[in-house]
């Protein structure tokens, strides 16, 4: 049943003070035996999760897989934008030049190479280096067997609403330009790859592997990208805070809708393994949407379901409607203990 919305915000968080303060003089120290309690396992009694607690994760749970695809997206499409501009203007390197020169491939113990610095659409510059074979490294494509090396600096798309700073190596494994949808896959190495968001910022250590398909009908282009990461170190800077996240196990699929190249929305659905900290705390979960978890052009959260589960509790939350509804298990006994409802706003406030 969808949750009745409250008269006001004010209102609904007011009631939600007075509630706490109520609960907190009721319960004196005795906290840990208000708010339906729960037990682990083995009939241990267990620390309720708070609110806020219980806030955290569900907001570092929901952007850190989010926000790892979609930085590994943006290397994608900054890099592809970029090769064109690079095939036209970059000067031959001296493999390629043999290569060129020769009737004899086995004179140019090298790949071919271009190499230069180009400046992104919108704003900033990327510099990079592409190895591959003669036939297809200058057709400003993401040809298989080729390999990028590409440092960014405050290098931004053409909406400019994400930047990218730091290195990538990217080996084009497949590619399909000719078929509709078109394909390609890819693995990544990042070393300190800052994305750029409005809300922060989000730096990516580590590998992972990208497939994509691409499709255009009347307008609207669909791309469609399944990405896992089997371990990487992700640094998260929102809404003030820091966290220190080590991520592994991501499997995720990340739709983006574009109209006249402008995004409209995006999808995200797939589970990952985190650990680390934030606002002080140190926790290891395990995330999992429940479908998928929608944005909107912007890249504000507009609906989904995702859970939580920690060594001790388990979180499920549900947005929709402009309104979060998170339950709260302690103990993981299958009982739910705790409900709470507030503004969708006051989760994204919650993220870091």
């Amino acid at each position: 049943m969808t949750p009745q919305a409250p008269e006001s915000p004010i209102h609904r968080l007011l009631a939600l003070h007075r509630l706490a303060v109520a609960a907190a003089l009721a319960c004196g120290s005795l906290l840990a035996a208000c708010g339906g309690g729960g037990s682990d396992d083995r009939g241990n009694a267990v620390t309720p999760m708070s609110q806020s607690d219980a806030t955290a994760d569900a907001a570092n749970a929901s952007s850190t897989g989010s926000d790892t695809a979609s930085a590994l997206d943006t290397l994608v499409d900054t890099t592809a934008a970029l090769a064109p501009v690079l095939a036209a203007t970059a000067a031959a390197s001296p493999a390629e030049r043999a290569q060129a020169e020769s009737a004899r491939p086995e004179t140019s113990p090298a790949p071919p190479t271009i190499s230069g610095t180009v400046a992104c659409p919108g704003g900033g510059s990327a510099t990079m280096s592409v190895s591959g074979t003669l036939e297809f490294l200058r057709n400003g494509l993401l040809d298989a067997g080729e390999a990028y090396k590409v440092t960014y600096a405050q290098c931004s798309g053409g909406a400019g609403l994400a930047r990218l700073d730091g290195s990538v190596e990217m080996d084009v494994v497949a590619a399909d330009h000719a078929s509709a949808p078109s394909s390609v896959s890819v693995n990544l190495a990042a070393t300190h790859l800052v994305l750029t968001l409005p809300a922060g910022n989000a730096t990516l250590d580590g590998t992972a592997t990208l497939a994509r398909a691409v499709s255009t009908s009347d307008g609207t282009t669909i791309v469609t990208s399944h990405v896992t990461v089997p371990s990487a170190t992700l640094a998260t800077a929102f809404n003030a805070r820091t966290g220190s996240f080590t991520l592994s196990d991501l499997d995720a699929t990340r739709t983006v809708t574009s109209v006249g190249g402008a995004i409209t929305a995006s999808r995200y659905a797939g589970h990952h393994t985190l650990s680390g900290t934030a606002w002080g705390r140190t926790f290891s979960m395990n995330v999992a949407t429940t479908g998928n978890v929608d944005y909107d052009a912007s890249g504000a959260l507009v609906s989904g379901a995702w859970t939580v589960v920690r060594p001790h509790a388990t979180v499920a939350t549900t947005v929709a409607n402009g309104l979060v509804v998170i339950t709260a298990d302690d103990g993981n006994d299958g009982t739910i203990d705790h409900t709470w409802t507030f503004p969708a706003a006051q989760l994204a406030a919650s993220a870091g």
